[in-house]
């Protein structure tokens, strides 16, 4: 897949983290990782799903491999633990 800009802004819907996610999200990163090589500007990697609770787990795996492969060193999300008051 050839980019006619640097940019790309890949919208991702996963599946409740059923294992094919993985699959396609590492498929994702070769692809990155093939632009990275091209000198790609931006990438937008918009995650989510219909349970939005699970997108955070996802994410961390994704940024984990891109770090890994591509010599990244993006940041991971950071979870806010919920205390059950409303102050």
């Amino acid at each position: 897949m050839h980019l006619t800009i640097p940019k790309v802004f890949i919208r991702y819907v996963g599946n409740s983290l059923h294992p094919t996610d993985f699959t396609r999200v590492d498929d994702w990163i070769e692809r990155i990782k093939y632009w990275l090589s091209k000198n790609i500007q931006e990438v937008y990697f918009f995650m989510h799903m219909h349970d939005e609770a699970l997108s955070p787990e996802l994410t961390v795996y994704l940024i984990d491999k891109l770090n890994t492969l591509c010599g990244l060193h993006l940041e991971k999300p950071t979870f806010i633990k919920s205390e059950n008051t409303l102050f």
